[in-house]
């Protein structure tokens, strides 16, 4: 049996093929893991951005009227008093998309709507809830932190 030379011309090919491979390795299991973008369609949403700030302007007025509150075993979501044509609440997760909610309304004059907690994981939400009410444009936002 031959034995292999040791000098820095071996140890260097050597080096360079474990490097190589830690490379190649992380390569592959960075391939493995899901693009979670905040947005699927951020390029349209940015170039509307402006109409954003307008119905954010409008809303101003009723952002103290707005609130999420967590009681236990449900979520109440307080909205303005306003008749409200047609609007959407959404319940927005930055950690995972899959755990998004959306609430739909449509002709209502509630004050107050009642959720489940089951639908709502512990965790950081974005409230986002937009709505139009005689031909004008609402949007507002808050943060809110579930606990169960």
């Amino acid at each position: 049996m031959k034995k292999i030379k040791w000098n820095w011309g071996t140890k260097l090919t050597i080096f360079i093929i474990l490097f190589m491979i830690l490379v190649l390795s992380f390569v592959y299991r960075s391939m493995q893991h899901p693009v979670m973008l905040v947005e699927k369609d951020y390029y349209p949403k940015g170039i509307e951005y402006q109409q954003r700030i307008d119905e954010r302007n409008n809303a101003e007025i009723f952002k103290s009227q707005f609130q999420i509150i967590d009681s236990g075993n449900f979520v109440l979501v307080k909205i303005p008093n306003v008749f409200i044509d047609s609007g959407n609440i959404d319940f927005f997760r930055p950690s995972n998309i899959k755990l998004d909610y959306n609430y739909h309304i449509i002709k209502e004059k509630k004050t107050e709507i009642i959720l489940p907690d089951s639908i709502f994981k512990v965790g950081k939400y974005i409230v986002k809830f937009y709505w139009q009410s005689k031909e004008k444009k609402y949007y507002l936002e808050k943060q809110f932190y579930f606990k169960k």
